[in-house]
């Protein structure tokens, strides 16, 4: 495994400083052997201890075997031996002193794109290095400018939607507290014709008070929804009771209008695990827009059942069509199908906004859907295990 990666490394190197490499490595160790054997004999040659110690071997092993080595095959494989393990010696010498140059080679041109980067974010930061260590470095450094883009991105979104929030707040609080002011000041002034147009007057300031109020408090829930600061006592509920007890709620204005309001239970046990407080908002937003919207037909259909593991709510009315390109945004906040109705209707725009985002706090979804025919809202809560 080892040689391996060094054949892989040593494969990276350019190839004429490879042939270099080996050439040199090959001179040097033929000029070490040179100087090394010239050493030998010389000492062997001019010194008594050198010349003993030859003596002493030749005595030892006999002259004749003594001879018999020298011209036997075995000095030359030794030969070729020690120039093998200096040829190795010099030439892992040079292997790393290649790979240092590499390794300073890729630092300085990691060091010099990330000052590009730093100068132009706009670049595509994609080097690619042949140390193993810089390319996890290199990896390490596009993570952190990714989470750094995405950061930047989330804090453009985010400061993109308070200044739309706060447009939007302005402009639905600008337009009832106009008409209030307008009535108050024709009251203050007398300019009035006799206590019936004055009850008007005071009538039409009462209703856009009310919307005012309104607008406020589901603002105030928003914010709360979406900065997670509702306090959310999840228990056993039963949806089938919720949902008859809603309806009942409406029963009185459902008669008003002229409404009939269809409710379809499944037989089987539908317990969710929720907030009855939270998720009855939920339903009321469903069911008053369906009253609010239902123009066609004054009719709607409240369906509950069992869909996998999931319970299924549908709220269907039957008014005019929600085009398909409003379809995506209707859960948006603030966003208006009828943009022309927008400024005299009663909602604050952020109903369908809450309504969804508590579905979603309840690990739930909530979709639309719409046709000619009719409307349908429905809602997947997580059925409790029984």
């Amino acid at each position: 495994m080892v040689i391996r990666s060094l054949l892989i490394e040593i494969g990276l190197f350019s190839k004429w400083r490879l042939v270099t490499g080996i050439i040199l490595s090959a001179i040097l160790s033929a000029v070490s052997l040179f100087f090394i054997k010239n050493a030998v004999v010389g000492f062997v040659n001019t010194s008594v201890v050198g010349s003993g110690m030859v003596t002493e071997f030749i005595t030892l092993f006999g002259k004749r075997r003594v001879y018999n080595i020298l011209y036997s095959p075995w000095p030359f494989l030794l030969k070729q031996l020690s120039f093998f393990i200096v040829f190795i010696f010099y030439f892992f010498l040079f292997y790393q002193r290649e790979k240092r140059r590499q390794f300073l080679k890729s630092l300085n041109q990691l060091i010099a794109d990330t000052k590009k980067y730093v100068n132009n974010p706009e670049i595509v930061f994609e080097p690619v290095y042949q140390n193993k260590y810089l390319l996890q470095l290199t990896e390490s450094i596009n993570m952190i400018i990714s989470k750094m883009d995405t950061l930047i991105e989330e804090e453009r979104n985010a400061q993109r939607t308070k200044n739309e929030l706060i447009t939007n707040v302005s402009h639905d609080l600008r337009t009832p507290l106009t008409s209030i002011l307008g009535y108050l000041s024709l009251i203050t002034e007398d300019k009035y014709r006799d206590e019936v147009e004055l009850r008007h007057y005071i009538d039409i300031a009462y209703e856009k008070t009310t919307l005012l109020h309104r607008l406020i408090q589901d603002l105030f829930e928003y914010t709360r929804v979406q900065n997670h600061q509702l306090k959310v006592k999840k228990e056993p509920l039963n949806i089938k009771e919720m949902l008859g007890q809603l309806v009942e709620h409406y029963r009185i204005e459902l008669v008003q209008r002229q409404f009939v309001c269809n409710e379809t239970y499944s037989s089987e046990p539908l317990i969710a695990e929720g907030d009855g407080n939270l998720l009855i908002r939920v339903f009321e937003n469903l069911l008053s827009n369906a009253l609010k919207y239902g123009i066609k037909k004054k009719q709607i259909d409240i369906f509950a059942t069992l869909d996998n593991k999931c319970i299924l709510v549908e709220v269907t009315s039957y008014g005019n069509t929600i085009p398909a390109t409003d379809l995506p945004h209707i859960f948006e906040r603030f966003y208006q199908v009828d943009k022309s109705r927008s400024m005299y209707s009663e909602s604050s725009g952020l109903g369908l906004a809450i309504a969804k985002s508590i579905v979603e706090i309840h690990n739930g979804e909530i979709h639309v859907a719409s046709d000619e025919e009719k409307t349908v809202f429905s809602v997947y809560l997580k059925r409790l295990k029984s």
